[in-house]
């Protein structure tokens, strides 16, 4: 196995746009769970000898022009906690994947890949987008119920005027994918109606503008090694 493959990702943004590239790149059958400090070696270490999943560029197309299926594991750890989140995504195609574990497919309703309140899938975009049908992220319909309880619930607080910009901040950190954009700005027009609803001014709203686009974010070199070592860094100290 090739150290520089154990890679963790500790960015919501990039997670996101990595496990996009891989659905876009035929990577459609998924599992995913949660992974303790203590076991992650073991559980790349698994399946690695059933799945191959570190195998490199050239090794993966040479399966792929024989028909095989390839399988590829990310880790993640989003709340710079004690376990990790583990995704393993698999190809169409002849896999002890396919046989072993209980894919999902993420391009099918019901089965999407989920990441803390988000959901991955093809919708169509208008023509002013450019048309076509698009992976993309958007929020669960649970989370944006969320957000709205969150947004009528600050305005009717007595410390509304000191909570509201909390809480605009929060909103305007949701990743800027197409999709998210467009609820964050459904949900930032709630937020107006129900502050103008309570005898306040829009104008007092604390509103930095559009929420700015995604950018391409480069890979970190940030791996399990580095993970474990920065993990027991924090209980030494």
């Amino acid at each position: 196995m090739r150290e520089t493959e154990l890679q963790v990702i500790r960015y919501k943004t990039l997670l996101m746009q990595r496990l996009l590239d891989m659905v876009r790149h035929g990577y459609r059958h998924h599992a995913s769970g949660v992974v303790s400090a203590e076991r992650a070696q073991a559980l790349c270490n698994k399946f690695q000898e059933r799945y191959e999943v570190f195998l490199n560029m050239n090794q993966r197309a040479y399966r792929k022009g024989l028909g095989k299926a390839n399988a590829r594991l990310m880790l993640a750890d989003l709340d710079r906690g004690d376990s990790l989140l583990w995704f393993l995504m698999v190809t169409d195609g002849e896999h002890a994947a396919h046989k072993l574990e209980k894919l999902k497919d993420a391009l099918e309703q019901g089965e999407r890949v989920h990441v803390t309140g988000y959901e991955l899938l093809k919708l169509p975009h208008s023509k002013a987008a450019g048309g076509g049908v698009r992976l993309t992220w958007r929020m669960t319909t649970e989370t944006e119920r969320q957000w709205r309880f969150q947004i009528r619930s600050t305005v009717r607080s007595r410390r509304a005027d000191d909570l509201v910009a909390g809480l605009v901040r929060s909103l305007y950190q949701t990743p800027g994918f197409h999709t998210t954009r467009y609820q964050v700005g459904k949900l930032v027009a709630f937020l107006s109606a129900e502050w103008e609803r309570s005898g306040r001014k829009v104008e007092t709203l604390p509103l930095p503008g559009a929420l700015p686009y995604v950018r391409r974010m480069a890979d970190e070199n940030f791996t399990l090694d580095d993970w474990l070592a920065a993990r027991a860094t924090r209980y030494d100290n």
